[in-house]
């Protein structure tokens, strides 16, 4: 399976449905993913139970797969940090790096430098 895109996300995923949440990894500001239903098999018999964990472990894959790259449209990469943050803590106004979060923003303004590092000399 793939790694979520954000530091703390919830598996609500039961044998019938998936659905998954993502949080800021700034503030915790939670996005949670649409509830996809299980397609696999309906039955319930001993000889089908091994193929049916198979079929749900599969769709359940593809499902987070899904809800994860969705999570990128709700949640911002930070150029300079690597966090992923939501709208609410995204610095759209630092243009140099196409936006940082509102932490990174702070460093930047103050030192002109994404490393935090004064630079001498700069226009």
């Amino acid at each position: 399976m793939i790694k979520a895109i954000t530091e703390t996300s919830i598996d609500h995923s039961d044998t019938g449905h998936f659905s998954f949440s993502f949080y800021c990894d700034k503030c915790g500001k939670k996005w949670t993913s649409e509830v996809t239903a299980f397609n696999g098999m309906d039955s319930t018999s001993i000889e089908n139970e091994e193929a049916r964990q198979m079929l749900w472990a599969n769709e359940h894959r593809i499902a987070f797969e899904a809800a994860n790259y969705e999570a990128h449209m709700h949640f911002s990469l930070c150029p300079v940090c690597g966090r992923r943050v939501c709208d609410d803590c995204f610095c759209i106004e630092e243009k140099e790096h196409g936006g940082v979060c509102k932490d990174c923003c702070c460093i930047v303004i103050a030192t002109g430098s994404p490393s935090g590092r004064v630079l001498i000399g700069r226009a």
